[in-house]
């Protein structure tokens, strides 16, 4: 445990007050608050010590905490270390509290250390980088934290826990029922339809009972709704023996509800203390308190957003049970309508069973009615709230924080590694593809992570930015950009290409190979100060591709990879990676781009089989011979076109000169000069027909040997030629 010499700013508590509002009321208990823990997954950790003076001790939960309350309650001698035993209403609750009895042996030394969790607000770290030219530089990491537990924190340790802590809400309070089958004997005369109506399914079997209503108190509701009796009740009243079967049935229902509070306690074991129910002096009154009470607690359960069962039960008297249950079912319904219930989350159902006292049955599902929501991802593809590591700060001395008020508590303040550098993030969401950020390359001295959270920089009293780093954990290195001052200029430049690996197969001239798929970055950086800079180039490489060797040493941030360079000062400096996809190509040999692709694989590899490699060589020389061919009757074909427009235009002149007689001696020049390139043009035309047999021999070659081409694999996974099928 990390243990520093813990200083707390008190703030101004400006908005708590509507913030302690909306928080749930403290644990009230008679015992001094020793320590706090705040956690950054919403609860927080308390230790209580008590002295107590006669046998038990009594601890008022909120409703809204008791889950988290029962979760993680420790109540032990603080003497012999042993643990004591709890009891607490099964249903009932006190108002909005539920009070939790704690009952001590006889040969306690009441002295009790009490421990719990429970809803408290996050803590917020905030940092501070202090960077020194000749020093070390210093590091002071700061917690605020806010108290809105609704009492006041006198000389209490304080501390903050780890991000990695997990957190949840489960429902420990409410009683649990499973629905059972009912089974016969198959004694039955005669067989019945199956009854429709709205079916309702219960995760893995299992329902949770809520809420309990006899039929007085379902009357009750429907009196407070419409001023007068409802039809129901006058039902029941008229029916024979109904009023005394309901009285009775009520009665009966008290000693159940007595017998399973008291089987409830004795599987806690110890004899344990709980409260009786108190009559109220007017029966009416006492009943339309408790059908409220049932009623405020079933809406404060429905907050979760899961679906409520409302279940309506028929009396013996009841002229129509279906309708009559169902009625029932519906007045429980209304009744949470009208205290904000959302009417799509409730689902009232008549069973028509006849159940003697019992008006309603209150049942939760475990599926959740909301939707979920999904969780935020930050700028690496990771939840932004993802922990890494652990952390746990605790003040070494006592500190006091009011009510409604905030405290600063200083967690670390020490020297650390630290420089200025230059941080290039074309990645990130508020990065920048032209230039670098200035950052702080940060080493923690800690044992512990330091969360997430803002970083302010300072350099010898001077102020020199700001900047949002994520957890950084125990003795590792972190870069938090905090200004950008535009001296260090990026030009990126992306190219790719494609490279044959291995041949697969060879098929009258395709050959499909596995190749690689390889995608080139060149940054040129240039830096326009007066200084040398060392910048930190981070750079992703996508799912399905791979980093390339490269010269330039790397280290991993976040699931991108950075690269250190050191560029001069008012000079530039280039940065090349490379990644690879393997892929598989086919390749027509047949073609020009094909036979280069193959010529640049035979210039490298070596996993060819000598026979196969001087084979594909012969073919590429081939193929080259016959684009030379090519060339050369593209060529002659350019002189004849040039000898044809010469013999053209010498035969316009000679018709031209005709009537000119002292022109003799120009006209034997010009006949002579149209003689010599007409022969040239024969024998141009002699050469092209002889080229193009040559390239028609050397295309049919080709073929042919492309045709017997083919490709097997021996026992050392070297490729090999297969031989030539014998001829005639």
């Amino acid at each position: 445990m990390l243990r520093n010499s813990v200083a707390a700013v008190l703030l101004s508590a400006v908005c708590l007050g509507g913030c302690a509002a909306a928080t749930p009321p403290p644990v009230q208990v008679d015992a001094a608050l020793g320590r706090v823990v705040i956690y950054r997954n919403g609860v927080a950790y308390f230790e209580r010590n008590a002295v107590v003076r006669g046998d038990e001790l009594t601890i008022r939960v909120p409703a809204e905490r008791v889950d988290d309350f029962l979760k993680s309650l420790t109540i032990v001698d603080a003497n012999t270390g042993k643990s004591l035993n709890v009891s607490f209403p099964t249903m009932e609750t006190d108002g909005d509290d539920s009070a939790m009895t704690i009952q001590l042996p006889k040969a306690s030394s009441k002295n009790l250390r009490i421990s719990y969790v429970t809803e408290s607000p996050a803590w917020k770290p905030s940092y501070r980088v202090i960077l020194r030219d000749k020093k070390p530089s210093k590091l002071e990491a700061w917690a605020i934290v806010d108290n809105v537990s609704g009492e006041d924190w006198k000389k209490v340790t304080v501390g903050v826990g780890s991000t990695s802590a997990l957190s949840f809400r489960y429902d420990l309070h409410s009683v649990r029922f499973v629905e059972r089958e009912t089974l016969s004997d198959n004694s039955g005369v005669a067989l019945a339809p199956p009854t429709g109506g709205s079916p309702y399914a219960v995760a893995s079997g299992e329902v949770q009972l809520i809420g309990n209503l006899d039929v007085d108190e379902v009357a009750e509701l429907d009196k407070a709704k419409d001023g007068k009796a409802a039809g129901i009740g006058d039902e029941s009243l008229d029916a024979p023996g109904g009023a005394s079967a309901r009285s009775g049935a009520s009665t009966r229902s008290h000693q159940r509800q007595r017998k399973f509070s008291k089987k409830r306690r004795d599987s806690f074991g110890g004899a344990n203390v709980s409260r009786p129910m108190k009559p109220a002096t007017d029966p009416a009154v006492g009943k339309r308190q408790r059908a409220q009470s049932s009623v405020e607690r079933i809406r404060r359960l429905a907050q979760s957003g899961k679906k409520i069962v409302i279940e309506g039960y028929a009396q013996a008297g009841d002229s129509n049970p279906r309708d009559a249950s169902l009625t029932r079912a519906n007045t429980v319904r209304n009744e949470l309508i009208n205290q904000g219930v959302k009417a799509d989350q409730l689902e009232a159902v008549g069973t028509g069973r006849v159940a003697r006292g019992n008006g309603v049955r209150v049942l939760m599902k475990n599926v959740d009615h909301k939707p979920a929501q999904p969780a935020q991802k930050s700028e690496s593809g990771r939840s932004s709230d993802e922990p890494i590591g652990s952390a746990y700060f605790l003040a070494n001395a006592p500190m006091s924080i009011r009510d409604g008020h905030s405290a600063m508590v200083s967690l670390l303040a020490t020297e650390a590694e630290a420089e200025q550098v230059y941080y290039y993030d074309p990645i990130s969401s508020r990065g920048s593809k032209k230039f670098a950020f200035k950052a702080v390359h940060l080493t923690n001295p800690s044992n512990y992570t330091l969360d997430g959270g803002p970083f302010t920089v300072y350099a010898e009293g001077q102020f020199l930015g700001e900047g949002l780093s994520e957890p950084i954990p125990p003795k590792s290195d972190a870069f938090i950009p905090f200004a950008l001052d535009k001296k260090l200029v990026v030009e990126p430049k992306n190219t790719s290409r494609e490279e044959i690996d291995s041949l697969v197969t060879i098929e009258r001239g395709i050959v499909t190979a596995e190749a690689q798929r390889i995608r080139r970055t060149a940054l040129s950086l240039h830096n326009r100060g007066t200084s040398p800079a060392t910048v930190y180039v981070r750079h992703s490489v996508a799912k399905g591709w791979k980093l390339r060797d490269t010269l330039v040493k790397f280290e991993k941030l976040r699931g991108a990879y950075l690269f250190p360079l050191t560029v001069p000062a008012r000079s530039a400096a280039e940065l090349l990676i490379e990644e690879s996809m393997p892929i598989q190509k086919t390749v027509d040999i047949r073609t020009e781009s094909g036979v280069k692709d193959l010529a640049l694989f035979l210039d490298s590899s070596s996993k060819l089989h000598a026979d196969l490699q001087d084979r594909l060589k012969q073919i590429v020389k081939m193929h080259r011979d016959m684009v030379d061919l090519q060339e050369r009757i593209h060529t002659v074909h350019k002189q004849m076109s040039a000898y044809r427009q010469r013999v053209d235009e010498i035969n316009v002149q000679l018709v031209t000169l005709r009537k000119v007689t002292h022109a003799t001696q120009l006209k034997r020049h010009l006949a002579k000069k149209m003689e010599e390139i007409s022969e040239r043009l024969q024998q141009a035309t002699i050469d092209v027909t002889d080229l193009e047999g040559k390239v028609l021999t050397s295309r049919i070659e080709l073929q042919d040997r492309l045709a017997e081409l083919r490709l097997r694999k021996e026992k050392k996974e070297r490729v090999a030629a297969s031989p030539p099928p014998p001829r005639g």
